[in-house]
């Protein structure tokens, strides 16, 4: 989908102080020493088993001073773990508060060059968020107009980008949710690490997150199940466009990419990662 723009909730929350970058950096999957003042960097929140907390936008406002976006409920509440984790740096954990962002599609991105307060990377892969006290004014002074809520959901579904807390859950890995590009594998220690890492190098996911065509919608919550056996549980669904109905599910392994499956008396088929 080109072309597409909505305004979305989201939360916001500040990190400052001459120890904030080594506190972001201790915590988060990615490496916050390489962002430069001005840019931003997609990153995770984990617990210390490496389950997935939350997901985050991390921009770099100053050398000590961050921003942070955030998902907002029922996705966990990030910023909690940080402030949890700040024992002793010098730095000030600030928010969260509720906020409203425009997200956009990347072929936009000229067209909102330097306008609102603040760029990050969108949620959704090959999207951006802008920031604004009002990013429906945004929108219209860049001659840019809003598409409905079910358009972005419709393409964060095909994109297969999780909604936290909806599509996961407090045991969900990373590697499950296929968020492995928030994390970088050369930075060290951060919370949960050890989990990702293990992942990564040494093992596989039991589970993942899977796109599943559907010959019509399903409610969510419908079992998912292959040959008779029980592989995942429907998360969310929508109407693609020129796709059809497709639903989101951490689905098994023995569920493999284009393998037929039943939801709920639905045929349905497995699609490969996007």
């Amino acid at each position: 989908m080109h072309g597409v723009a909505v305004v979305r909730p989201r939360r916001i929350a500040w990190v400052e102080g001459p120890d904030a970058c080594d506190l972001l950096h201790g915590l988060l999957t990615a490496d916050i020493r390489a962002v430069p003042v001005g840019g931003a960097t997609r990153s995770l929140v984990l617990d210390a088993q490496g389950h997935l907390v939350a997901r985050i936008a991390v921009a770099r406002d100053a050398g000590d001073a961050f921003t942070l976006v955030l998902d907002p409920p029922p996705a966990p509440d990030g910023v909690v773990v940080i402030s949890a984790h700040h024992v002793s740096e010098d730095a000030e954990v600030l928010g969260p508060e509720d906020t409203r962002v425009l997200v956009a599609t990347d072929d936009l991105a000229p067209a909102l060059a330097g306008a609102g307060d603040l760029l990050v990377p969108g949620a959704i892969p090959g999207t951006i968020e802008v920031l604004a006290d009002d990013p429906s004014v945004v929108a219209r002074e860049c001659g840019i107009g809003l598409a409905a809520d079910g358009v972005l959901e419709a393409l964060r579904i095909w994109s297969a980008t999780p909604a936290i807390g909806v599509d996961t859950s407090s045991r969900t890995l990373v590697q499950e949710a296929r968020l492995d590009d928030a994390v970088s594998f050369d930075k060290g220690c951060y919370l949960g690490q050890e989990t990702v890492a293990r992942l990564h190098y040494r093992g596989h996911a039991n589970r993942r997150l899977a796109r599943i065509a559907l010959s019509g919608p399903v409610p969510v919550g419908t079992q998912v199940t292959a040959a008779g056996r029980e592989v995942g549980t429907v998360t969310s669904v929508a109407e693609v466009p020129d796709h059809g109905w497709t639903g989101l599910a951490m689905l098994r392994r023995e569920a493999a990419d284009h393998a037929d499956v039943d939801a709920g008396g639905t045929a349905g088929r497995v699609l490969p990662a996007p």
